[in-house]
């Protein structure tokens, strides 16, 4: 009797699709100028903000506005814990003293970014999570606008609105990299997870999940937490690509273009998460530069101020009126084999269309063991 578990290959397969894409893009854009290298820089830090926000939207199907809190919080905090002693002194005078004390490296930075965010995640769910719908997402919209205010008047640590200035910027391609890979390692581990599973399906009917026994406000705490460690990590090294930090930088803005990426690249797979924020960089980048004028290869073209916000809500428009599942539709990348191999694995031969043209349901060659998922009941998750 064949088994209906899933092959770990194609369990992995979003994941090893994804990093691949991302060892791709790297790779070429270490070969280009420095202005390439930085856009990719860029790009990279935004895949992992993208990522660590999927793990909670995506899985769970609720809105949330408020995960720039999370890169704020990893973002100030990377920037305090790796800025030279002496800048902090100068700078941030009221600074407690263990903290104008403290410099560490930055993988020991990002680590602690994410802890932190994690606490304040956990706090946040005990708030957010007793709501749902549109009620959750104004509700996260309320925390952003409150932990920017408060961001925006702690003159004793974040400066203010003046903002902290002498951060390191030293973060290339290659230091990126590998948090990239880690943070789509551990989106997919939790996806994969039976807490993952219970919340994706409980999104769809949370009536019918929560008969069954099945504690949703648990699991999208679990969610939550996670999401808000990976996007922790994203706004420390968002942190060191700028070497200064303001308040309006971990805030609309970037809330709005993390969600621009998950939308158009699909909001409900890992794949879209990472596709969507290669797709949206590629275009602001060109864009930035058709609004900044010059050349543009052989073309001289004039400045056209406006026209990268213009550009990117008309994507986000026609993604929500075209294709409303984005650019992969929900689905997830995978690995298919040829049929016939397929079909030699499994001792027998490819069927052919019946009188009717199609192939009959469960004769394609397929079971469960080449889905990236397992097809599971409400028991099985309960």
């Amino acid at each position: 009797m064949k088994s209906s578990r899933p092959s770990v290959l194609a369990r992995c397969a979003p994941a090893i699709i994804c990093a691949l894409l991302v060892l791709a893009v790297s790779g070429l854009a270490m070969a280009g100028s420095l202005t390439t290298q930085r856009t990719a820089t860029q790009m990279l830090v935004m895949g992992i903000i993208t990522v660590g926000t999927y793990i909670f939207v995506g899985n769970s199907g609720m809105l949330s506005f408020g995960h720039v809190v999370f890169v704020a919080v990893g973002a100030y905090t990377t920037a305090l814990l790796t800025m030279p002693h002496n800048l902090k002194q100068a700078l941030l005078p009221a600074l407690p003293d263990w903290l104008a004390e403290i410099e560490l490296g930055l993988p020991e930075a990002l680590l602690v970014s994410g802890l932190l965010s994690l606490l304040v995640g956990a706090v946040f769910s005990l708030l957010v999570l007793r709501l749902d719908g549109m009620a959750a997402g104004i509700a996260s919209l309320a925390l952003l606008i409150s932990v920017n205010v408060v961001i925006s008047n702690w003159d004793g640590v974040t400066r203010g609105s003046q903002g902290i200035v002498g951060i390191p910027a030293d973060l290339t391609i290659g230091t990126t990299v590998p948090w990239v890979i880690g943070a789509i390692a551990v989106a997919l581990a939790y996806q994969l997870s039976r807490s993952g599973f219970r919340l994706r399906a409980s999104s769809e009917d949370p009536v019918a999940a929560a008969a069954l026994g099945i504690r949703i406000r648990r699991d999208r705490s679990i969610a939550f937490v996670i999401s808000a460690f990976v996007c922790g990590v994203g706004g420390g090294l968002y942190a060191r690509f700028l070497g200064a930090l303001t308040p309006g930088d971990v805030y609309l803005q970037l809330t709005l273009l993390t969600l621009l990426m998950l939308i158009v690249g699909g909001i409900r797979s890992l794949s879209g998460a990472v596709i969507g924020t290669l797709f949206i960089s590629v275009l602001a980048e060109l864009l930035r530069r058709i609004e900044a004028g010059g050349d543009l290869g052989p073309i001289g073209l004039q400045p056209h101020p406006g026209v990268q916000q213009l550009i990117l809500a008309l994507t986000l428009l026609l993604t929500l009126l075209l294709r409303p599942g984005g650019i992969t539709a929900g689905r997830e990348l995978g690995f298919a084999l040829p049929g016939w191999i397929r079909s030699r694995r499994r001792g027998f031969t490819e069927p052919g269309p019946d009188s009717s043209g199609l192939v009959a349901e469960g004769e394609n060659g397929l079971d469960d063991g080449d889905r990236p998922y397992p097809a599971q009941t409400w028991r099985d998750l309960a």
